[in-house]
């Protein structure tokens, strides 16, 4: 296992809801198939620096977690297909 840092931007106007239904599946995905999720990081309504999808602004999370290749390829295909998250970013920590 490996250990990867997730990064992802969610859109300003959902919300909370289903802002922590975004968050939770991802640590859902990342535990049910056999890793360990270390660190959730709210950093919560940041400027972006520039326009997505017409919006200046969106919610930042960072997730810290253990896990094999498939989990991360599982997370990613859930993120590319939800509509509320904008952008994501997956670090393989061990390579650094």
């Amino acid at each position: 296992m490996s250990k990867y840092e997730l990064m992802f931007i969610v859109r300003p106007d959902v919300d909370e809801a289903a802002l922590t239904s975004t968050r939770e599946r991802v640590q859902s995905i990342v535990s049910d198939m056999g890793g360990q999720v270390e660190e959730v990081k709210d950093m919560g309504k940041r400027r972006l620096a520039y326009l997505i999808d017409n919006y200046r602004e969106g919610f930042y999370t960072v997730t810290t977690f253990q896990s094999n290749a498939d989990a991360v390829q599982e997370v990613e295909r859930v993120l590319n297909i939800n509509d509320n998250v904008m952008r994501f970013l997956t670090i393989n920590l061990d390579q650094k």
